[in-house]
């Protein structure tokens, strides 16, 4: 795996699971909710683990490559427009996608549903690069090309893919929180789905702001409610196996074109 993703994901797990845990254990015993300002700065610490955990990776790998070179892919922006294009509106009409089937599956589906105002999706995404999208960081800037030496794009994203849902547990834990109540079976699913867009974008661009972009999108997505909640537990399952098959698909046809 390498020294540089094995102290990568030491340190990623470490302190995500130490302050999402604790989080967990305080919040399923009603020592504290989650909506408090020490339960957003436990939820934030460890939602910060992967940008913290690549960094300390580089720094302490300097024969894998600089600092200088880790921010040269960090904060790449000269690629082609479309790419741009790509990162923001894929999320979107994935999700699209997913309420379209969800509605096949029941009309009562539409009906139900609660949409934000299609404004908010600005704002949420802005929030989304700092609370999300910069976890891409680790997963891209470090995790990724870690792998890349030794397997292919397919192999790498399901790796990365269940790595990613794996680091996310404990949240299913936290009382009051939004996956609270999910299952953890198909968010995996979806995980190593929309890991598929992120593996292809990274290899083809090299390129982590890209990948922020669409991780950050992914959850503007969600807060908007223009996709399949994990909450809607009754129609995620539809959603995340089909996330899971285009992303497979999709990477399976790319790859042989990088």
């Amino acid at each position: 795996m390498g020294k540089r993703n094995s102290i990568f994901l030491a340190c990623t797990f470490t302190l995500t699971w130490a302050a999402w845990w604790l989080l967990a254990y305080v919040t399923q015993a009603q020592l504290m909710l989650f909506q408090s300002t020490a339960g957003y700065i436990l939820l934030i610490v460890g939602g910060s683990a992967p940008t913290i955990g690549a960094y300390i990776a580089v720094i302490k790998t300097k024969k894998a490559g600089s600092l200088k070179e880790f921010h040269s892919r960090v904060f790449k922006f000269k690629v082609q427009p479309w790419y741009y294009a790509f990162a923001l509106l894929v999320p979107v009409f994935i999700g699209l996608c997913g309420i379209g089937i969800a509605s096949a599956v029941s009309r009562q589906y539409l009906m139900d549903k609660t949409f934000q105002p299609l404004a908010s999706f600005v704002p949420a995404f802005f929030i989304g690069i700092f609370m999300g999208g910069i976890e891409e960081f680790g997963w891209r800037g470090v995790l990724q090309p870690g792998f890349s030496k030794k397997l292919n794009l397919f192999i790498i994203n399901i790796i990365i893919g269940m790595v990613w849902a794996l680091w996310h547990l404990p949240l299913f834990y936290i009382a009051g929180s939004g996956h609270e109540g999910g299952s953890f079976l198909f968010f995996t699913l979806s995980a190593v789905g929309y890991s598929s867009f992120l593996t292809w974008l990274y290899a083809k661009t090299k390129s982590v702001l890209l990948c922020v972009i669409f991780h950050a999108s992914i959850n503007a997505t969600v807060s908007t409610a223009l996709s399949v909640s994990i909450q809607d537990t009754s129609f995620y399952p539809y959603y995340a196996a089909f996330v899971l098959i285009a992303g497979l698909v999709f990477i399976k046809l790319a790859q042989k074109r990088i």
